[in-house]
C-alpha cells in the first residue's frame, strides 16, 4: 500500500508539472514577453501555483494512470491534456490564456497625487505592471508607491 501512495505520488509530480510547465511556458511567451513584463520564469511559475489543489492532483494524476483499472483510459486523457497544454505556445492561445489569468482592466491607479487608468497587467513580488492606453505603453511600478482606488 505505502509503495502504491509513493509511485502515485512521484509519478503524478512527473505527469502534472509537464502539463504545469507547458502552460506557463506559452503564457510566458505569449502574454509576458508580449507586453514587456520582464520577470523570471522561475517566479511567475512558482508564485501562481495554487498548492492546495496541485498536490492532491498529484497523488490523483498518478493513481488513474499507474493503478486505475482504467489507466489506459485516463492516459489517453493525459495526452490530451498535455495537447491541450502545448496549445499555448500558440500565440493567440497563449495570449488568451493570460489575459484571462492574470489582467485586470480599466483600473484606476494612484502615484503620489498622479491619478490615472490602466490595465493592471501583473502583480508581481516587488512592482506592479500596467498597461497604459494613453501612452500606449507598459509601465513597471514598485507595489509601495502605488495605490489602487
Amino acid at each position: 500500500m505505502i509503495y502504491r501512495v509513493f509511485n502515485s505520488f512521484f509519478i503524478g509530480i512527473t505527469f502534472v508539472s509537464l502539463i504545469d510547465f507547458l502552460y506557463f511556458i506559452g503564457i510566458k511567451l505569449n502574454y509576458f514577453n508580449f507586453y514587456n513584463i520582464n520577470v523570471y520564469f522561475n517566479a511567475i511559475f512558482i508564485d501562481n501555483q495554487n498548492f492546495y489543489l496541485i498536490i492532491p492532483s498529484f497523488f490523483i494524476v498518478g493513481y488513474l494512470v499507474l493503478y486505475c483499472k482504467f489507466s489506459k483510459f485516463f492516459t489517453r486523457i493525459y495526452m490530451i491534456v498535455i495537447i491541450l497544454a502545448f496549445a499555448t505556445i500558440y500565440e493567440p492561445i497563449g495570449h488568451y490564456f493570460g489575459k484571462l489569468q492574470f489582467m485586470k482592466e480599466n483600473q484606476s491607479f494612484q502615484v503620489g497625487d498622479i491619478k490615472f487608468k490602466g490595465d493592471l497587467l501583473y502583480k508581481g513580488r516587488k512592482y506592479i505592471y500596467i498597461y497604459r492606453k494613453d501612452i500606449s505603453k507598459s509601465i513597471k511600478i514598485l507595489k509601495k508607491d502605488l495605490k489602487e482606488t
